[in-house]
């Protein structure tokens, strides 16, 4: 099994969230079952440690800011 770094682990669940909101437009699940689908990827912990991971890190190693306006 590949391990996805904490980006892909965003963006992996970013798109199965798409996914499921694709199937309610497209009459293929409820709005229950959207929910449901919604919540298991918010609640995965993968995702949490990922969230985590990101947010420290650019804690950590912020990036800087370019002065001006373009």
């Amino acid at each position: 099994m590949v391990r996805l770094n904490p980006a892909e682990q965003i963006e992996q669940s970013y798109d199965e969230a798409m996914i499921a909101l694709a199937d309610y437009l497209t009459h293929q699940r409820d709005a229950t079952a959207t929910v449901d689908a919604l919540i298991r990827i918010l609640d995965h912990d993968g995702l949490r440690n990922a969230i985590t991971e990101v947010l420290v890190d650019s804690r950590v190693h912020p990036r800087t800011r370019v002065s001006g306006r373009l």
